[in-house]
């Protein structure tokens, strides 16, 4: 008898907890009325880029803060309403601003700062590639320690414009701010988590008046010099932990991406860093350095066509290159085009003498 009633207890609780729990339809109805999109305009009023937001206050906005670089006028779209925003708080280290958004009607967001678990189940609400209020379910796949705190990995799918929206649990609370995901691989998805919306204000260096693009500047010279340390010790393993935390910090910087794929290439994992390299010529085309051990890395793998194509983008920015026209000789001289290697190899010797004379050994055909 007594086994009887624990489990209809058990049985009842089940059935309780079932009912109360919120559909992936009312979450959506609850949380989208937070979500807001950002549109970024230039001096002539054409959009330079989108993304999202989410209400955390009254007429308040957070978003990540890459979403807003490069506009002189910021935009907030809600339901069918378009309203001016400006920047009120900036913390440049974390990616994390606020704007403040006169005459904003909408809810506010509830926050949930408390433990998150790996495998519950997660809802990312953005507008990627333009699109408003799209809805993506997944979990939460891991919390990656970041500076005594930690990021949110996801495989709720998270894409380009879809930087500076919510990630909501099960009930429809706030948990993080969807900020970037990694192009090497799939469902590497990250979100920042909702406490430092609480700690934004505290944090803010300068807020509304510092220049954005010149603080973006300052912690990515930073991250660089903490980086340029550890080469000089040799510390590789510490490279690529330091180049994976920048990368997460300023996902639209390409130093950063440009130093994440040279440590890949450094501990010899080239495949690895054929998509961070990728991703830095996306942000700047002429990132000549990128360009370059792009090319390299596709000698490497013996991806001879790719690298010559490589070799030509870096030669379009600095023509006449040594390192670039070299190797451009050896991509040459495994497709077999000897006369393009005579060519690289006339060019090398008023270039470089002495890479001319290695070239030559190695690659002229006696």
């Amino acid at each position: 008898m007594i086994t009887f009633r624990i489990g209809l207890m058990l049985a009842l609780f089940s059935w309780a907890a079932l009912a109360s729990a919120k559909t992936p339809e009312q979450i959506f109805q609850q949380a989208s009325k937070s979500v807001v999109v950002i549109n970024v305009l230039d001096q002539e009023d054409s959009s330079v880029n989108q993304g999202g937001g989410v209400v955390v206050g009254r007429e308040a906005v957070v978003t990540n803060c890459h979403v807003i670089e490069g506009g002189s006028r910021l935009m907030v779209s809600h339901e069918t309403r378009q309203l001016n925003a400006t920047l009120a708080h900036a913390d440049y280290e974390r990616d994390l601003c606020q704007l403040a958004v006169p005459q904003l009607a909408a809810p506010r967001a509830t926050l949930w700062t408390g433990r998150l678990r790996v495998g519950q189940r997660v809802y990312a609400i953005g507008a990627p590639e333009g699109l408003e209020l799209t809805f993506t379910e997944g979990l939460i796949s891991s919390l990656r320690e970041f500076e005594g705190s930690q990021y949110i990995q996801t495989s709720a799918a998270i894409s380009q414009g879809s930087s500076g929206g919510g990630l909501f649990d099960s009930e429809g609370r706030l948990i993080g701010i969807t900020a970037f995901f990694l192009y090497d691989g799939q469902n590497l998805n990250f979100a920042l988590p909702a406490s430092w919306i609480a700690q934004l204000a505290a944090r803010a260096t300068g807020g509304a008046q510092k220049p954005a693009l010149s603080a973006r500047d300052s912690v990515a010279k930073r991250w660089a010099t903490r980086i340029s340390d550890l080469k000089s010790r040799k510390d590789w393993a510490g490279v690529l932990r330091l180049a994976q935390q920048w990368v997460r910090t300023q996902p639209t910087h390409p130093a950063a991406w440009h130093e994440l794929g040279d440590a890949y290439r450094v501990i010899n994992r080239p495949r690895r860093a054929i998509a961070p390299y990728m991703q830095a010529v996306r942000l700047d085309s002429e990132f000549f350095d990128s360009w370059l051990n792009l090319g390299l890395t596709y000698l490497a793998l013996n991806q001879h066509d790719r690298a010559l194509e490589t070799f030509q983008e870096a030669l379009r920015i600095k023509g006449n290159d040594p390192t670039a026209l070299y190797n451009s000789g050896v991509a040459y001289y495994h497709q077999n085009r000897h006369d393009k290697v005579r060519e690289v190899h006339t060019t090398l010797s008023v270039q470089d003498p002495k890479a001319a004379q290695e070239f030559a050994r190695r690659y002229l055909k006696k």
